[in-house]
């Protein structure tokens, strides 16, 4: 079962380790999200601060106007008053200062993020070529030192026997869908982006948060949403179903729409349907958080890449724990290719693990 159920609402889960067979329980979804804490961004992708709106003053107004002569003297002139056109004018001109008013304080609100409980709407902003460069290019040491963390930090891909070979483009094929407000895809797409680069190229990542509203509020992550990837040895298919959240938990909205191909896996596969959701050929599911996404608690993007470079760091543990069994499973797809993913030590022994090799 995965972690998040379709549809909003609170969300809940279990730390990885706490369901049977060692993987992560579900958590919330569409499946609401739950899981482990992540970290808000205060770098890139994290949620801007909040601004407070101005407030308008008052309009109008004005003292009295002057006293009235005494009287008409025989001879004199009658007082003076204004000329109508003079008065239409003014009152023109009143009424195109306040329609001036009311257009600026909407669209400077209108470009004002929502906020809810002191909390506002995450950003997505382009990943800098830094950041995913220290992600995708974690040393093979690094990954054979880390090696295959025990199940209570890092779950053990679902495989499915005597499924038909998923193929898309005429390459083998790997298929996720998750959801921007969700925690445990947010932990997820770290392990994901290291995975497939060694396969591909991603363009366009984004760079986040989850949901400051959700479990694991604020987890640092990346965005598949307006990515592409390409690859000589398979086809990635992303989709980030439901978009953050905008003004408080469950105020999401559906943001790429699903293929009929999606859904009949995600149905088939995932029953009920829950992010994050990841077949790789139809015999290797993530159906549950691979590891708590609390590991990343109080971490921006900048934090988790600097730390990937040390095997000890639990940090690395879950998220290049995660990464290398992935890898396996990718290379049980594409037979074996490249050698330069597909050879390392790491990689062989999480082959054995799940029975691939």
């Amino acid at each position: 079962m995965s972690a998040v159920q379709a549809g909003g609402g609170k969300s809940s889960g279990q730390k990885p380790g706490g369901a049977a067979g060692g993987r992560p329980a579900s958590g919330s979804k569409p499946k609401t999200s739950s899981g482990p804490r992540p970290a808000g961004k205060g770098a890139p992708g994290r949620p801007a601060p909040a601004t407070k709106a101005g407030s308008g003053g008052r309009s109008g107004g004005g003292g009295k106007g002057p006293k009235q002569p005494g009287g008409y003297k025989p001879g004199a002139k009658s007082p003076q008053r204004f000329n109508p056109s003079t008065i239409a004018f003014a009152v023109v001109a009143v009424v195109v200062v306040i329609v001036v008013v009311f257009v600026v304080v909407k669209v400077t609100t209108g470009k004002t993020t929502p906020k809810a409980n002191g909390l506002q709407a995450p950003q997505a902003v382009p990943a800098s070529a830094s950041l995913v460069g220290q992600v995708t290019n974690v040393p093979t040491t690094v990954a054979d030192a880390v090696g295959l963390p025990s199940t209570s930090t890092v779950a053990v891909p679902t495989v499915k026997k005597g499924q038909p070979p998923l193929t898309i483009d005429g390459k083998p094929g790997a298929v996720y869908i998750g959801a921007e407000f969700c925690p445990l895809c947010a932990a997820e797409r770290w392990a994901m982006v290291m995975a497939f680069s060694k396969f591909g190229t991603f363009t366009g990542l984004k760079e986040t948060t989850s949901s400051p509203w959700d479990s694991d509020p604020s987890t640092a992550t990346f965005s598949f949403y307006g990515s592409s990837y390409s690859s000589n040895y398979l086809h990635l298919d992303t989709s980030e179903h439901e978009s953050n959240d905008t003004t408080g938990l469950g105020t999401r909205t559906t943001l790429q729409p699903l293929t009929s191909v999606e859904n009949k896996l995600w149905a088939k596969y995932d029953n009920p349907e829950g992010f994050p959701f990841l077949d790789i050929g139809n015999k290797y599911f993530v159906l549950a958080p691979s590891y708590n996404p609390a590991v990343l608690s109080g971490l921006d993007q900048g934090d988790i890449a600097s730390k990937l470079k040390n095997p000890k760091d639990p940090v690395t543990q879950a998220i290049v724990g995660t990464s290398n069994y992935l890898t396996a499973a990718i290379c049980a797809v594409t037979g074996q290719k490249p050698a330069s993913a597909c050879s390392g030590t790491a990689v062989t022994k999480a082959a054995k693990a799940m029975g691939a090799a």
